[in-house]
């Protein structure tokens, strides 16, 4: 599995987006907001790495437990996998668990996505290609 990006998790994305670029990354992806899980997202690149700005909206939003708990922190790494369901499955009989099922998500040109974690390595995200 190749890294597509790491999820950095942040309370306020512009401020965050903003100490990234004076560390030389550039934007890819402008802020887009995701109605699915309440949050905002942009994606920055530095070479041939990407980060995904993750910024909950609200308490109402999925992530905010998240935020509240680790503050600004890189909390996933995600992977591009071909078929989403053959990946779950390899991952789940290695003890990984399913934290969200597949669903679409905007802000990856609608390219379906889940949410999987191992105790012994956190959270990681599959995206289809």
């Amino acid at each position: 599995m190749n890294i597509h990006h790491v999820g950095y998790l942040t309370k306020d994305l512009n401020k965050a987006q903003d100490e990234f670029l004076a560390l030389g990354f550039v934007v890819e992806q402008e802020k887009a907001y995701d109605e699915l899980r309440k949050i905002n997202i942009s994606f920055i690149i530095n070479g041939d790495y990407r980060v995904e700005l993750i910024e909950p909206v609200d308490e109402a939003s999925p992530m905010y437990p998240l935020l509240k708990r680790y503050k600004n922190t890189p909390y996933h790494i995600c992977y591009e996998v071909e078929n989403l369901e053959a990946s779950i499955e390899q991952l789940s009989a290695r003890g990984y668990t399913v934290m969200q099922a597949p669903l679409e998500a905007p802000c990856i040109e609608n390219h379906r996505v889940a949410f999987l974690i191992n105790s012994n390595l956190g959270i990681i995200e599959l995206v289809e290609k």
